[in-house]
């Protein structure tokens, strides 16, 4: 009865161990499948962010070691841009990557700072200690930079006037709008609530200047800050009574809708001059021009030209960097290698060297090399 009993209980046992040995089969062939799907997920994703690197780039190294460099950038602006997410990928410092996976003589870090301490660390380096940084600088900053000039907000803390230009990427359109039907000039926004950038920042310097020292209206409005993704919602929850902030990207050759719904039928627009943007320049150390807004999208009641001032972003660096390095910096951030795209395209030369009232003398020699072997002859 006993042996019975132990032979019930042992086929039991065995049935049970039977069981938990199907039972962790089980978990663990599903497990393996688990962890099959995830490898195949993470290859896929590092596939589609691969950089098919441009055959321009494909040269004999000039070094046995890479030359290491600096690239200081804005960040993030909260900036709210139509468009895929591609686009979105290569708003943010897309050099880095490109001289990373490609470049045969350099390799890159980035740094994030706003101007003007994008450039106040550099106050404390000797001339010849700045070598190998390559920094974000808006035309709303150049001269300020270089003549140690600005509002105390803003302030550059020493006069950097080694500054050299080596190739403009991106050009911000401003624009100026309201909800509200009678608001139809700067004059009638007196006593209203305006929605600006927040400082610090250079889209800030660009919005004081036009309205302390062309409108001359900044002590008669009610300032709000916001940052410039921030600033539809507020004036459309009734925070504010109009807005200033960045609408148009143009980089590469694209015009982008940003910050704003272009389909929204209510937007009312007030428009800036060519005259405003003309007594901005003489009246201000900022560089800046005009643009009539571009039919980017179908606009609802565009009964006129609607005036927007832009401000340019360049790559600047300093003039202690070798030239060979500004060069060969040149010829990779000059292409555009979307990930999972298989070729590279090319910011062209004029776009490179869209910067207002350049001039030779401001170039660095490096650069020059390369705009010359583009067939650039002469500057504007």
């Amino acid at each position: 009865m006993i042996i019975a009993c132990s032979s019930i209980v042992g086929c039991v046992q065995l049935e049970k161990k039977s069981f938990f040995s199907f039972y962790t089969q089980m978990i663990t062939a599903l497990l393996c499948l688990l962890i099959a799907f995830v490898l195949i997920f993470i290859s896929s994703r590092v596939s589609a962010s691969t950089i098919n690197c441009p055959s321009a780039l494909n040269l004999k190294p000039t070094s046995q070691t890479k030359v290491p460099v600096s690239l200081y950038i804005e960040g993030t602006l909260s900036i709210l841009q139509q468009s895929s997410k591609d686009e979105n990928d290569f708003f943010i410092a897309p050099e880095v990557k490109l001289i990373n996976s490609c470049s045969q003589s350099l390799t890159a870090k980035t740094f994030i700072a706003p101007l003007p301490e994008r450039l106040n660390i550099f106050s404390s380096r000797s001339k010849e200690n700045r070598s190998g940084a390559f920094i974000n600088v808006s035309s709303a900053d150049q001269k300020m930079a270089m003549e140690k000039k600005g509002p105390s907000w803003h302030a550059y803390v020493a006069p950097f006037s080694d500054l050299r230009f080596v190739g403009a990427t991106v050009r911000l359109a401003h624009g100026l709008l309201t909800l509200d039907r009678e608001i139809n000039s700067v004059q009638d926004l007196v006593g209203k609530r305006i929605g600006l950038v927040m400082r610090p920042s250079s889209l800030r310097v660009l919005q004081e200047a036009l309205l302390i020292s062309v409108w001359d209206i900044y002590d008669q409005i009610i300032v709000k800050e916001y940052s410039p993704g921030e600033m539809s919602k507020a004036l459309e929850q009734g925070e504010v009574d109009a807005i200033f902030l960045p609408v148009i990207r143009e980089t590469k050759g694209k015009l982008l809708p940003i910050n704003l719904d272009f389909n929204r039928r209510d937007l009312h627009w007030i428009s800036i001059s060519t005259k405003d943007v003309k007594n901005t320049i003489e009246n201000t150390l900022i560089l800046a021009d005009h643009m009539v807004l571009p039919e980017v999208t179908q606009l609802a009641n565009k009964e006129q030209d609607i005036g927007l001032i832009t401000f340019d972003v360049a790559w600047f660096t300093f003039a202690s960097t070798p030239d060979n390095v500004v060069y060969d910096f040149l010829q990779a951030v000059r292409h555009i290698c979307p990930p999972g795209i298989n070729s590279c395209s090319e910011i062209s030369t004029d776009r490179l060297l869209l910067w207002p009232e350049l001039e030779t003398r401001l170039i660095h020699p490096g650069a020059q090399r390369f705009y010359k072997e583009q067939g650039v002859i002469s500057y504007p």
